[in-house]
Parts: C-alpha cells; sequence; structure tokens
C-alpha cells in the first residue's frame, strides 16, 4: 500500500524516543497555560480517553448527586477553581444542569436590578432555587391596589368579558369548532 499512496511509513525503532513524563513514546506535551481552556479540557478528556480517569457519567453530580442514567442529562467535568495551569486537573463531575447553574450570570449578581444588595438578609430564595430581593418585594406589596371582594369582582368579570369575547370570533367556539344553533 505504500507503493501506491506514496506514504512513508514511520519507524518505530526511530521514534523520539519514550517520553520521560508519560512513559509513552512521542513528544513531550506542552508545559500547561494559565487561562487556556481548550488546553485545560484536552487534558481531561485525555486522561478520559486513556482511562486514567472514570468518564463523568460513572460518577454522581457533585452538586446535586443525580447518577447518570442513559436517556437523562449528561454529566460532564467542571473546572471548578479556573483554567490557571495550577488548576488544569481539578474538575468536578456534574450533571449539565448544575453546570449551567454553576455558570449563570445570575448566579454572580451581587445585587438586584433595583440596586439592593443580596445579602442573607435581604435575599429569599425560591423553591426552584431563584434569588429574589426582599426589599424590592416590600416595596411591591406597599404599591399593588388592597385585594378586597371588589378588586376580585372586577377581576372575574374582566375574564368572563375574555372568554364571551373569545367565542363570538366569527361565529366560531375558540377551539375552532363551527357554533352549532338549534
Amino acid at each position: 500500500m505504500a507503493e501506491n499512496t506514496k506514504i512513508e511509513w514511520a519507524d518505530s525503532t526511530k521514534c523520539y524516543g519514550v517520553n520521560p513524563l508519560t512513559g509513552r513514546p512521542g513528544p513531550a506535551p506542552k508545559p500547561p497555560e494559565s487561562g487556556n481552556k481548550a488546553q485545560a479540557r484536552q487534558r481531561i478528556n485525555v486522561e478520559v480517553r486513556t482511562g486514567r480517569r472514570p468518564h463523568p457519567n460513572d460518577l454522581p453530580c457533585t452538586d446535586c448527586n443525580h447518577i447518570y442514567v442513559d436517556g437523562e442529562r449528561r454529566h460532564e467535568y467542571d473546572h471548578f477553581k479556573g483554567y490557571e495551569a495550577a488548576h488544569h486537573y481539578d474538575v468536578q463531575s456534574v450533571c449539565t444542569t448544575c453546570h449551567a447553574k454553576r455558570d449563570s450570570e445570575r448566579k454572580r449578581q451581587t445585587h438586584c436590578k433595583r440596586g439592593h444588595e443580596f445579602s442573607n438578609e435581604n435575599t429569599r430564595i425560591a423553591k426552584n432555587g431563584t434569588r429574589h430581593c426582599r426589599e424590592c418585594e416590600r416595596m411591591h406589596e406597599k404599591n399593588r391596589p388592597p385585594r378586597g371582594p371588589e378588586y376580585w369582582k372586577a377581576v372575574n368579570a374582566k375574564r368572563k368579558g375574555k372568554k364571551a369575547a373569545g367565542r363570538l370570533l366569527d361565529g366560531c367556539e375558540h377551539n375552532g369548532s363551527p357554533e352549532v344553533t338549534p
């Protein structure tokens, strides 16, 4: 085949020699560069492919202890200490949902949109994990109209009006079927 393709096949005896760092033939890897995301991720991928590190799907999520099952959200390694050269191999297995939460811009927010600080005393955390400013909630509650019986009568009348308007569109019911008249 070498004659047809005119490829010079490498002689394994004339290789670079054995790399003292890896114990495998080939050139030495580039030194780690601080801030190089691609290089840090590549180093972890090589460890997974060579079997020196387990696949992230084989480990539970560090944040929520979710265990991977086929068809569910997958797991991936997160460089939780950043991409400095000293931390290229410092990773945690997290599911994609938790990874998105870690990388969320809102997670890094220190103040609400009106400028109030997200402190322990001023922050309410909802069941879905979102943060709410207590000071803004107090302002909103103070400015909203009272919700007595007159308020709810007006709301229900408005809802009934919308439903009736939907039924009268072109003589059709709201679901699109023609209205039947006896």
